[in-house]
């Protein structure tokens, strides 16, 4: 039995509150900070996602620009002796782990995240860890989990997943998102968080 679609008014409006941390797992390593800009706005009705009465057109989600939102970690600069984020970076090569979950989210609504290999920059671009013939750590690269498809974001901070890693600051990676409704959401404006947590460490 198909809907009648001209009696379903019902609108999902997801919005998106941003909220950043960023923790130490070796006590020695340094402060730095973590910059998230943009984020995704989501709308859209009950039409586009019930192909019947009771079920769901999964298949059917919001999917955003590539690089919707850029994130970036860098060391803070030191005031004394003086010294910049950029030379920071450069004479103290961490890897970073990013992970992500969501507060308050509707219930049966999946967020989904991804970047991809290497996206970003490093920061700085050139650095003499480069050039050494023992890196630690392995390259100043990018990894992505999940080999870069997209991985379910938990609602429960207790629960943040993984979403990369990488060695050294980094600025400008990209992070899309895709989003699956379904008619089971109550309709409304929906506003839930998106959080992003960076651990550094010092040891593969």
């Amino acid at each position: 039995m198909k809907l009648n679609k001209e009696n379903m008014k019902k609108i999902f409006v997801l919005t998106v509150l941003l909220f950043l941390n960023y923790s130490y797992t070796i006590a020695q390593i340094l402060p730095g900070t973590l910059d998230v800009s943009g984020m995704p706005s989501f709308i859209q009705t009950v039409d586009d996602v019930v192909l019947e009465a009771g079920s769901d057109d999964t298949t059917v989600g919001f999917e955003s620009n590539f690089d919707s939102t850029i994130i970036g970690f860098v060391l803070d600069p030191r005031s004394f002796p003086r010294i910049s984020s950029a030379l920071n970076c450069e004479a103290n090569v961490y890897r970073y782990s990013v992970y992500i979950n969501t507060l308050n989210a509707p219930a049966n609504v999946i967020l989904e995240a991804k970047t991809s290999f290497n996206s970003g920059q490093r920061f700085p671009a050139v650095s003499i860890y480069d050039g050494s013939p023992i890196q630690p750590l392995g390259p100043r690269d990018l990894t992505p989990s999940n080999g870069g498809n997209y991985i379910v974001v938990p609602n429960n901070a207790s629960q943040a997943i993984k979403i990369m890693e990488f060695v050294g600051c980094r600025t400008d990676i990209p992070i899309q998102f895709r989003i699956k409704p379904s008619a089971l959401t109550p309709a409304g404006t929906h506003n839930f968080e998106i959080n992003y947590t960076v651990t550094a460490s010092l040891t593969l």
